[in-house]
Formats: structure tokens, sequence, C-alpha cells
């Protein structure tokens, strides 16, 4: 298996960290787009630990002009892309009764820049050189609310989070689409509480029981060892919060065997 190149947003920790430290295992070249220059310099340990190599930006995933200079730095070091693991969000209090007009719609703007602006800026950007690998994956990283007993969270301060993850979802949908003339597979992983340090800030009990961010990057490589035929468009849903973590890792292993449907 040729060494992957992949890019994620948000791998300073938690989930985007465990897809990096994914990419390294397999012996490939990650790059790495996050504002927290410190735990990237630690992700970057973790990655050429594993046996990859890893390139960090601390930049904002969702600042246009930045990951246009990003890319262009990158298409000068490789001339392939893998995977697009768009990863990067923010959960934050957007509640209409909180703080002031000011402070709540500057935090609903943050939250849709880093998760629904940030993947349409760097897969925007990545598409040329996605178009040149022979197994292109983008992989958006959703939430189990986009399954409709789950809608929402029932915590009025996630509204922005929710809002910009239900955006995330039309994207796969639109860009699987969009990019099957190129070869392009494109879908979402849809899931339940994961033990990450946002969600822990959150709550630590919910964060304590669910999956482990290891658990996620299973996911992501099960969805791209499917190959060039593999499922596109699709919104793959698991290890929903309140479940075990066996069942859960029972769900990602099924990912595995998917197959893409046939008009």
């Amino acid at each position: 298996m040729t060494a992957p190149v992949a890019l994620v947003t948000g791998g300073a920790v938690g989930i985007g960290r465990a897809i990096a430290i994914a990419v390294g295992e397999r012996g490939g070249l990650l790059f790495n787009i996050d504002p927290d220059e410190e735990q990237n310099l630690e992700t970057g340990r973790l990655v050429e630990r594993a046996g990859g190599r890893c390139v960090s930006f601390a930049e904002n995933a969702g600042d246009a002009q930045a990951v246009k200079r990003i890319f262009a730095e990158i298409t000068g070091e490789v001339d392939r892309l893998d995977l697009l693991a768009n990863n990067a969000a923010i959960w934050n209090d957007t509640s209409l009764t909180a703080g002031d007009y000011d402070s709540q719609t500057q935090a609903f703007e943050r939250a849709l820049q880093s998760c629904t602006t940030a993947a349409f800026c760097c897969t925007m950007a990545a598409v040329p050189l996605l178009e040149q690998s022979s197994n292109a994956n983008v992989i958006n990283l959703n939430t189990e609310h986009m399954d409709v007993d789950r809608a929402l969270t029932h915590i009025a301060a996630a509204s922005g989070y929710d809002c910009a993850k239900f955006s995330l979802s039309r994207l796969t949908k639109s860009w699987a689409r969009e990019l099957a003339p190129k070869n392009i597979r494109v879908n979402e992983l849809c899931f339940g509480a994961v033990d990450t340090p946002m969600l822990r800030a959150v709550n630590q009990q919910i964060a304590e029981a669910g999956m482990k961010a290891e658990d996620i990057a299973a996911a992501v490589f099960h969805i791209v060892d499917q190959g060039p035929e593999g499922i596109t468009g699709a919104a793959c849903s698991f290890g929903y919060s309140g479940s075990s973590r066996q069942e859960s890792l029972s769900q990602i292993a099924a990912l595995a065997h998917l197959a893409a449907s046939k008009d």
C-alpha cells in the first residue's frame, strides 16, 4: 500500500490528532491546520514516532486567505492528496439568551467559520491535488445529530455548532455528486460522544463514557481502504451516545464492508 498523503484540520488534539497518528502509522505524510502551535508540535512528534512525517500550519482553517497560502506551499511539496479530513469545529455558547448581541453574533460566526467555512475553503483548495490521487477521499467529521431522533442536543448553547454540522452534511452530499466525475469520494462520519478535550470541557462524564479518538481514526481509514470503487455521498452513522464502546467498535468495523450503491 502506498503511504498516504493526507491533510486534517483541527489536528492539534482529539480526533484530529488521532487521524494524524493513523496516517503516521501507515508511513504517510500528514499536513495539519490548527491554530494551536504548541499542541501542533506534540502532534508532529507523535506522527513521527508512529513512522510518518507531519507538517503543521498554525492557522485557522476557516481563514480563506490562510488556506490559499497553505495550499500554495503544499502544492510545491507534493503532487497529490489522498485524504482530506475536515475535522475542525468548536462548541461555543451561541444561545440567544446569553451574553449580548455582539458577543453572540461573533460566537455564531466563529462556530460556522471553524467548521463549515473551513471545510469549504480546504476542499476547494484541495481538489486539484485530490484529482491526482488514485484513491481520493474527502471525509467530513460530523455528529449523531444528523439522525432524526437525535437532531437536537437539548443544549441551547449548541445551536451554532449544530448549524455548522448540518451545513457540513449538506456539503457532503453536494460535493459527492459534483466531484464524482473527478473520482473523488466524499463521505461523512456521524457519531456520538468521543472522549476529547472539547467534550470534556462541556461534560466530562459523557466524554469518559464515549468512544476514544482512535476509534474515529479507524473509521476514517475503513472508508479510505474501500478504494476508489467505495461508497460516496454516504452518512455513516455509528457510536450513538449511550452505546457501549464495544457496540460502537462493532459498528465501526462494519464500515469496512459497506458497498457502493449501484444506480
